[in-house]
């Protein structure tokens, strides 16, 4: 779910930038709200990513974090919640001890 996550938030940051970069762009402040919102859940959702992939010792409140921020959104809340249950019941998201 988190790497559906990182990929829907990209693809809405594409089409935020095209967006705001468009020619024809009359939209002013609230665009720009939008696309900065959608950076941000980006940023989130790659970095927890990142961090369960290498299993870092703070992938968990990493995840967790990327669940409350992904859920900001109504679609985001589909992708959000099962993230936070995921990562909060995760027993370990640590590297194993030798």
């Amino acid at each position: 779910m988190l790497s559906l996550s990182t990929i829907l938030t990209g693809l809405l940051t594409l089409f935020g930038l095209i967006g705001e970069t468009s020619p024809t762009n009359d939209s002013g402040t609230t665009g720009v709200v939008l696309f900065t919102a959608f950076i941000i859940m980006f940023a989130v959702s790659a970095l927890a990513l990142v961090a369960v992939t290498i299993r870092a010792s703070w992938a968990q409140l990493a995840a967790i974090a990327a669940g409350v921020v992904v859920s900001l959104s109504c679609i985001g809340l589909v992708l959000g919640i099962p993230i936070i249950i995921a990562a909060a019941r995760a027993p370990d998201l640590s590297r194993a001890r030798a």
